[in-house]
Order: structure tokens, then sequence, then C-alpha cells
């Protein structure tokens, strides 16, 4: 347990930024004043053009600033971050959010009582109301969709951390490798937490830390916003269960998954959303583009695996195409579908 302030853990801040100069004078500060007592922020800048690295080294003189000279990602950037990062725990965060002061405590405190705990993510609010949910419990079925369901009042187990807000222990890392960056962005906190996953590691909702996010501020609010996103998301939909189940699992998977994805397609054509189909079908043709490079870091993921298949699907949603099609409405309308109800997990 940690005790006092002399046994709490260094902790690094890490926060990808691009053109958020108005989100940084909010999320800096409200960082600044958290009451965790060993902190250090480190802000990876993505090849801004709106003056925000200079205004962090003007008024910032304590934060450490990672210039890049062009926007590398959003797990690429993360990246430079974790490696600049010295702390025994690295939170990474969004730059269009506030922090409540207690929140880093919340998160040291959970990953104290079990060492298995590796990956935690943060309850975020909207930085609007303060009080709609932003983030929620995130499950993954066995097909790779995601399900979200609305927090409970106290720590519960889920399958992945989003990477809005989410904080890991460094032994994580160096046992798992960091965020893949040959993602860019999309579906690479649901891979992390997957190889966590398969390491031994447990991930965890933490309803007491806190954070208000503005969700949209600087990526799109929904799936459909932005033609690259849905590249982006579909592409590394595959790949991440190409890249993490046993190969036993993967054959039985990755037929169904296809059809599935052609059959959304479609869906997505009937319904007139034509870029938003044509730019889904590239995805999963970059996937198959790609195999070769996908097959050299499925075999480095298999090395690290200490758990099988069947203990990781024990954490995963029943397949669900009735909440998958709600997702979708959603999503179209530029909102975010998070169930009311207790998650069913334990089935696949």
């Amino acid at each position: 347990m940690v005790g006092e302030p002399e046994d709490y853990p260094h902790v690094s801040v890490v926060l990808v930024n691009l053109n958020g100069r108005k989100w940084l004078e909010k999320a800096v500060p409200s960082i600044l004043d958290s009451s965790y007592p060993k902190i250090e922020i480190i802000v990876v800048d993505n090849g801004s053009t709106d003056g925000s690295a200079e205004f962090l080294s003007k008024n910032y003189p304590m934060i450490r600033v990672v210039a890049l000279d062009r926007n590398i990602g959003w797990s690429p950037a993360n990246n430079e971050g974790i490696k600049a990062a010295h702390g025994k725990i690295i939170a990474c965060l969004s730059n269009d959010m506030v922090v409540d002061r207690e929140w880093l405590k919340e998160i040291v405190k959970l990953m104290s009582l079990n060492s298995k705990i590796g990956v935690v993510q943060c309850n975020s609010l909207s930085m609007w109301d303060k009080a709609t949910f932003d983030s929620c419990m995130n499950y993954l079925d066995r097909f790779g969709y995601s399900y979200g369901y609305v927090p409970r009042n106290r720590p519960q187990e889920v399958f992945f951390a989003e990477g809005m807000a989410f904080a890991f222990k460094r032994e994580v890392v160096e046992r798992i490798g960091m965020l893949d960056g040959y993602y860019f962005m999309e579906y690479d906190d649901m891979d992390f937490s997957w190889r966590a996953r398969l390491a031994g590691y447990s991930v965890y909702f933490l309803p007491s830390a806190i954070v208000y996010h503005a969700r949209g501020g600087t990526v799109g609010r929904s799936y459909f916003q932005k033609v690259r996103n849905v590249r982006l998301y579909t592409r590394n939909h595959l790949i991440t269960l190409m890249k993490n189940y046993e190969t036993k699992s993967l054959f039985k998977i990755l037929p169904v998954i296809l059809a599935i994805e052609m059959g959304k397609i479609l869906y997505l054509m009937l319904r007139g959303n034509l870029a938003v189909a044509l730019a889904a079908l590239r995805g999963l043709l970059q996937a198959v583009r790609d195999t070769r490079i996908i097959l050299v870091k499925r075999r480095e993921i298999q090395k690290i695996r200490k758990e099988p298949d069947a203990v990781v699907m024990r954490i995963m949603h029943p397949f669900n195409p009735m909440l998958q099609l709600l997702f979708l409405a959603s999503q179209a309308k530029g909102e975010r579908f998070i169930s009311n109800s207790k998650p069913p997990i334990g089935g696949i």
C-alpha cells in the first residue's frame, strides 16, 4: 500500500498535442494542481502550427516538451513521451481535458493493491457539464467489437482501457513493449490492453480517478466524422485480432470477422454512407497488403504470452449484433452509445 509521500512512486504524465494550445491552457494548470507529490509532465507536440510548443516553453519551463516537426500519429507520439519518461507509472492523457486533484493518487492507490493490476483507465466526464459520462467500462467481444457500459461505483475489471486517459506501470511496457506505432491511431489502446492481458496483467476502470474531457476537441467525435479514422479503425481492428490470438483461435475468428466487415460495408452503402463504406474497404485491403509486417509483430507478441486465449476470453463480451447496430446508429448522429445495463461478462 502507498503510505507517506516518500513512498509514492514517481509518475510521468504524457500529453500528446496537435494544435491544441487552447486546450493546454486548461489541461496543464489542472495537472500541476494535482495533489500527487511526485509528478513530471511531458508534452509531445505533434508538429503544431499554433504556437503550442512556444507557449509551453514560455509559461511552463518545468514541463518537458518533445517537439516533433510533423504529426506522426497518436500512438507514435505517445511512444516518444514514454521514451522520455522517468516514472514507475506512466499516465497518458488527451490534451483536451482537465483533471481532478486526486486523480493520480487514486490510480497509484489501486495499482499498489495488486502487482497484477497493470493498466488503469480514468473515469472521464464531460468537460461541459461535469456530469455526463464521457468514457465507460470497455469490453471487446471475440471478434474485436467494442461495448461500453456506464461506470459502477467501484473499481471494475474491463477488457481494455481507453487511451484518452489511462495509466500503466513501467514494468508493463518493459514486458510487452510500447503502443504499436504502426496503428497511427485507433485500436492502439485496445491492442495494448490485450497484450498486457496476454502477459498476465489485469486492466481496471477506476471511477474515483476523475478527469473531464472535451470529447472531439482534437479528433472527431464520431466514427463517421473523419473518413481517415474509419480506414484506420477498420484496418487496425483486423490487425489486432491477427496479432493477439493463438493460431487455432485466429483460424476460427478470421473468416467470421471478414464476413461481418463485408456485411457492414454493404450496410453502409445501402444507408448512403458511400465514403465511409469505401474507407472501411480500404482498411481491410491495407491489412491484407501488410500481412507480412503483421506476422512479424505477431511472432513477437506470442513470445510474451503467459495466458492462453481461454483465460483472456473470460473477460470478453458476448457478440451482440443489436448493440453493434445501436453503436453505428449513435455514431451516425455524432453521439456515443453507452449501455446502462450490467455488462454480461463471462461467456464467449
